[in-house]
């Protein structure tokens, strides 16, 4: 609803002042945030309520209302603030803060996995989410590229660790809930690797065999050099495709 996601936007962009003195400094928005950031990353999102953060203050969730008004302002509050955390791209040469900018979200993602449990294409961003995207097309500016391509290659790289991150936070997700480490349960699915046979498939039973599955390289490592790379190839294009929006979803 509008009012839901104008609340969200004023909580964001314009926070009231924390109080410094008296009982209720002992509560704030800013402390409300961080207690659910600690839940969420201990826990998961799906453990997040407004009563588990109230009891982690201390407090009553009926409290919690008076500094943010639901769940979904809540979490809108701590993605901003977990885009806090990081750094923003310093200017320089393009493709090094492009991977500053990638690494920058890597450790915000390792570090609150449950960020990517979330549906983003509709989240309201806040001023340090902002700031930080404000930062990477800038150093990409430098390029004489056109406005669109700007926030191509950037949205390239964001989306290349979305990607990566979301399979590193469904494996997070997976061991929290069952106890098992990723490589555990893969190890003892010995039904599977029954049918793993030459005649049926000839080249994933050879990476099997010969160690393949067991020497994988650094899954973001890899991308994100392949990613980078293949900027380098737009970028120095002599002639760059226009490439628009594809009307069909």
């Amino acid at each position: 609803m509008k009012s839901d996601r104008d609340r969200s936007v004023r909580l964001l962009w314009e926070p009231p002042a924390e109080p410094t003195r008296g009982p209720k400094a002992a509560l704030s928005q800013s402390r409300v945030v961080e207690a659910a950031m600690k839940v969420a990353d201990a826990d998961g999102v799906d453990a997040l309520t407004m009563r588990r953060v109230a009891e982690t203050l201390g407090s009553t969730a009926m409290s919690l209302y008076r500094h943010v008004p639901g769940k979904s302002e809540l979490l809108d509050l701590m993605v901003d603030a977990a885009w806090g955390e990081t750094e923003h791209t310093p200017k320089g040469p393009w493709r090094d803060g492009l991977e500053f900018f990638a690494r920058q979200m890597w450790a915000m993602y390792r570090a609150h996995p449950w960020m990517l449990q979330l549906t983003t294409s509709r989240r309201m961003p806040g001023p340090q989410a902002m700031t930080r995207q404000d930062a990477a097309f800038a150093v990409v500016s430098e390029l004489g590229l056109a406005p669109e391509e700007i926030v191509a290659v950037v949205t390239a790289v964001s989306h290349f660790v979305d990607g990566v991150g979301r399979t590193m936070a469904d494996r997070v997700k997976a061991e929290r809930e069952t106890g098992v480490s990723d490589e555990e349960w893969w190890s003892t699915t010995d039904s599977l690797w029954e049918h793993f046979t030459p005649d049926r498939l000839p080249m994933m039973t050879h990476i099997w065999n010969t160690g393949g599955f067991e020497r994988q390289l650094d899954e973001f490592e890899f991308g994100l050099a392949r990613v980078l790379d293949g900027l380098v190839a737009f970028v120095e294009a002599e002639e760059r495709p226009a490439v628009r929006r594809s009307t069909c979803l």
